[in-house]
This record gives C-alpha cells, structure tokens and sequence, in this order.
C-alpha cells in the first residue's frame, strides 16, 4: 500500500483520538477530574482545563499510532479489531494508571478506574475507525 494511505490511517486512529478525549476529558469529565485532582489542575479564566499540549499532542500520536500498528495494519475482520483495540486499550491505560496510583501520594482509584475504562473504549473506537477507513481506501 502506498506510504500516503498509510498515513491517512494513522491520521484517522489519531483525529478519532483527538475528538474523543477533546469531548471526553473537556465536557463530560471537566467536573470529575478537577474534584479528583484539586490543586493539581489549573482552571483557565473560560473555565476549562489548562493542559500540556506538547505532552498531549504527543500521547495521543503515540497511543493513536500503537493502535493502528498493532490492531488495525494487523487484524482483518471487525470483531478482532474491537476486541484487540479494546485489549490493548486497557492494558495500556492501566499500566499509566495503575503506576500513578502505586507512586502518586492520594492518586485517586476511581479516576483510575474511570480512566482504564474510557482508555479501554476510547482505543476500540480508533481500532474500528482506522479499520473502517482502512477498508474504504484499499
């Protein structure tokens, strides 16, 4: 396959990413998150969380990437897909996760919990959509 389909792929599993955790961690979280972590977010006059976009950009290309290389290029029927999505998802989420809580002071357990959860179906759907568009461009 060509290197610009390829990219295309990636680039889908990384803007599924970004639209996800831009929804996820900006509005549906926003609230739980900054009673979960206090002093340790910094708020923003409009009221939304102040974040490390370099580190952000970066993880999300580094998960997105993980995802596509290791389920999408890999596997080729839908259910494969969801489920090696959704495995590496959280697997991956719990080993960040679950290393925080093993050495940050009053790390909360259920921002672990609800962070695994969402890593798990957050990575499923970069898994299915990278497949789906995959698919579309062979």
């Amino acid at each position: 396959m060509e290197i610009i389909k390829i990219f295309g792929v990636y680039f889908i599993g990384f803007i599924t990413l970004l639209i996800l955790d831009y929804i996820w961690l900006g509005y549906i979280t926003k609230d739980f998150i900054i009673r979960e972590f206090g002093n340790l977010v910094t708020i923003q006059e409009d009221g939304s969380i102040k974040i490390n976009l370099v580190a952000g950009l970066t993880a999300w290309i580094i998960i997105s990437a993980m995802i596509v290389t290791f389920v999408t290029l890999k596997y080729d029927n839908i259910g494969q897909i969801a489920l090696y999505g959704a495995l590496l998802g959280f697997m991956s989420y719990a080993m960040y996760d679950l290393t925080n809580l093993t050495f940050i002071n009053n790390y909360s357990l259920k921002f672990t919990i609800v962070d695994i959860l969402w890593g798990t179906f957050a990575c499923m759907m970069i898994a299915i959509n990278s497949f789906y568009f995959y698919n579309l461009i062979k």
